[in-house]
């Protein structure tokens, strides 16, 4: 679908409905555009003024497989006719069984593996600190710079960037350290922890919220090579990397290494709340009966929904077109950066990509500038967000679903935001 824009953005309708937001949701829930969205189909959003978007924001990396996929409308309605959520932890049905099998004969490892459902991405991981900790009898957590996790509280102590995500909200956990992200390299040799009090070191493959940064195939031999010589739990945070995102069903495949547990979302259920934790049997079985779940994880609407969204990854081969639509934009950017010095380059992997913006003169990061980039690209259709410990990259998160023609139209709207913004 064409992008067309009607109206001013936000158009009156947009305006109208973000007043009434204002008398009833809380201030401290932001929202990156200002435009409310009617339906959504594909890679396109439709506001409430007849606006029609290209989303390169793709609910933040959970639209993989396109905004409402026939194949994932159809597996939600086929299972809500039938139940909607007796509650795993109480009554549990076939479903949680067959997306568990799935999806842990789909991990890039090599020994058996088990899972275990839950909402969201923070939930996921912070159950796989619960279960590194059963497993290893330890309690310290190894993180890097630039790292996103989540915003509960175990989560958000984990995480790198302080404002918005951590201010006012301390005291943080104590027995949370930290590394530098291995980009190009890691130094293991002086560290100023024990690494014998480490039950899990948790790592993106490509940093997401901290400005899709990719980590250095080295790096991550050598942190698989740390977590063997001290007993630690190797965890592959791939809540926005996963499903086919960087050219591969899990970025990890890339890099030549099997983590001991993964931890999955976003794109997992194709827009409704799933996330899990799939590793190896041994380390997955450490938590007693009882000690992990929750109310609504793994509901099954949500896991019919999943394996909706498995069937079209392979079906559509949408990891391959993840690599195809990646190389369009690079080559884009790459292509007009002797025009636009504020471009400090283009990181990241397959459909991932983050562009820098930056001061020319300087070499900092233009934080200003990028949100300028932000809004030229809204107000001609395309709606972006951005990313990075400083806030100056435009991330590319749009559906892999996309069609030729609105990939060409949004590169171009894309190109001419950031070379004129």
């Amino acid at each position: 679908m064409e992008v067309k824009i009607k109206t001013g953005i936000p158009g009156p309708n947009s305006i109208k409905l973000s007043k009434d937001r204002s008398k009833n949701v809380a201030n401290g829930h932001g929202s990156v555009c200002g435009v409310y969205i009617d339906r959504a189909e594909g890679s396109n959003l439709i506001d409430v003024d007849g606006n029609v978007f290209i989303d390169y924001a793709g609910g933040i990396g959970t639209m993989n497989v396109g905004h409402s996929h026939p194949k994932v409308i159809a597996a939600i309605q086929q299972q809500i006719k039938k139940f909607i959520h007796p509650c795993f932890t109480v009554a549990p049905y076939e479903l949680y069984n067959v997306l568990a099998k799935r999806l842990s004969d789909l991990v890039p490892i090599s020994e058996h593996c088990k899972a275990a459902f839950f909402n969201s991405g923070a939930e996921a991981v912070e159950n796989a600190i619960k279960i590194s900790k059963s497993f290893t009898g330890r309690d310290g957590i190894l993180v890097f710079s630039h790292a996103f996790h989540g915003r509960t509280q175990m989560t958000m102590s984990m995480t790198y960037k302080n404002d918005p995500y951590k201010k006012g909200f301390g005291p943080f956990l104590s027995n949370i350290y930290r590394l530098e992200f291995p980009e190009r390299g890691i130094d293991l040799s002086s560290l100023e922890f024990d690494p014998q009090k480490i039950a899990c070191m948790v790592i993106e493959p490509v940093a997401g919220e901290g400005g899709f940064i990719p980590v250095s195939k080295e790096a991550m031999i050598s942190l698989r090579e740390f977590c063997d010589k001290y007993s630690i739990v190797m965890v592959a945070d791939e809540v926005q990397t996963g499903f086919g995102r960087t050219g591969t069903l899990f970025a990890m495949e890339q890099f030549g290494v099997e983590p001991d547990l993964f931890t999955l979302a976003k794109s997992i259920a194709g827009g409704l709340p799933l996330s899990g934790v799939i590793g190896k049997s041994e380390v997955m079985d450490a938590a007693h009966v009882g000690g992990i779940g929750g109310t609504f994880g793994g509901n099954p609407v949500a896991c019919a929904s999943a394996l909706a969204v498995l069937d079209i990854m392979q079906d559509e081969e949408l990891p391959k077109r993840a690599f195809k639509i990646g190389n369009r934009v690079r080559k884009t950017i790459e292509g007009i950066m002797d025009l636009c010095p504020w471009i400090g380059g283009i990181r990241g992997i397959g459909a991932m990509q983050g562009i820098i913006i930056i001061d020319p003169e300087s070499g900092d990061a233009d934080k200003k500038h990028t949100s300028r980039i932000h809004q030229y690209a809204l107000e001609n259709g395309l709606i972006t967000i951005t990313a990075g410990t400083y806030g100056n990259i435009i991330r590319t998160l749009m559906p892999l679903t996309i069609k030729e023609e609105e990939l060409t139209q949004s590169i171009g709207i894309l190109s001419d935001a950031i070379k004129k913004a």
